[in-house]
């Protein structure tokens, strides 16, 4: 880090280029990597080259697909390509900021649409889900693979409680480890337990408060009692 007295050296450290604009009471936007475009067409869009991006703060990759998520804007390919790239480096980055970005994904209106296009930046924070990516549930009550159904709960859910929606993300996380299969298809019997296990695992890695934590795991494990 240095400081210059150069605007234009400022706003090119910034991670987006709708991050990347400035106001002066005279000279009015002054907007040196097109941001003013890239906000009108709804665009995430590195400053300069993605890959320095990200190499100088990872956490940036959370944030583009976390915007992605919370007002609908598309990334860039260029940008896109460098996320999927450079994901691996997010385990260079706090529990706690990687917590604040991914609350804060799970609540957007497109985060249906985040979590299919990014399993690679998904199953990084979260290794535990990898193996749900993929794998097909040969039930006919289910439609989707595990992650993809997991994708569609944490979409349907219109309501803003952090507590559902981190509960929907870990509800099916055991089900690879419990899948059987018989003549009816495959089952996921006792993944309730399991679930909530790798849930917890997950939780107190990311350094969610107790309540939160609590509140989260007794939803997973009941998740699929019939009353």
């Amino acid at each position: 880090v240095y400081f210059t007295r150069s605007l234009k050296e400022d706003l090119k450290r910034r991670d987006f280029t709708v991050n990347a604009m400035a106001y002066h009471p005279e000279k009015g936007l002054i907007d040196c990597f097109g941001g003013k475009i890239d906000l009108k067409n709804k665009v995430i869009r590195c400053v300069g080259e993605p890959e320095k991006r990200f190499t100088e703060d990872a956490l940036r990759i959370m944030r583009a697909i976390r915007f992605s998520s919370v007002y609908g804007f598309r990334i860039s390919e260029e940008t896109n390509q460098a996320i999927l790239r450079n994901a691996k480096l997010l385990n260079l980055i706090s529990a706690e900021r990687i917590n604040s970005e991914l609350c804060r994904l799970l609540q957007g209106r497109e985060v249906r649409r985040v979590l299919l296009d990014y399993p690679e930046v998904i199953t990084t924070i979260i290794p535990e889900l990898a193996p749900c990516v993929g794998f097909d549930q040969n039930n006919r009550y289910h439609q989707y693979t595990i992650y993809d159904h997991i994708a569609h709960a944490v979409g349907n859910y219109v309501g803003h409680d952090i507590v559902v929606k981190v509960a929907l993300l870990l509800h099916d996380i055991g089900n690879p480890a419990k899948y059987t299969e018989d003549e009816r298809g495959g089952h996921f019997y006792g993944h309730g337990v399991v679930s909530r296990d790798l849930a917890e695992t997950v939780l107190t890695r990311l350094r969610f408060d107790t309540k939160t934590k609590n509140q989260v795991l007794e939803l997973v494990l009941d998740h699929d009692t019939v009353i």
